[in-house]
């Protein structure tokens, strides 16, 4: 079994082929507070979804957050596993 103890270095957030991701995840993160990180992301993702489902027009700005949340959920996963 691996044991994840902390973050590695991970860009994310590519916004095109050609260009540098914008964003990314820093190494030596602890285990617990990036599991804290990722719950805030998913329930902000959570929420931004349920909003989208209740609207009769879908706001862009909701779809964008929503997008972005579940973005950094996963980059923070996979700087997870990256170093196991």
């Amino acid at each position: 079994m691996i044991e994840i103890t902390e973050t590695q270095a991970l860009d994310f957030g590519c916004c095109g082929l050609e260009q540098k991701p914008m964003f990314s995840v820093n190494p030596g993160i602890a285990l617990e507070d990036a599991l804290t990180q990722l719950s805030h992301l998913l329930a902000c993702a959570q929420a931004a979804a349920s909003e989208m489902c209740d609207a009769r027009v879908v706001d862009r700005g909701l779809v964008g957050a929503t997008v972005h949340c579940i973005e950094g959920a996963k980059a923070l996963v996979d700087a997870l596993l990256v170093g196991g």
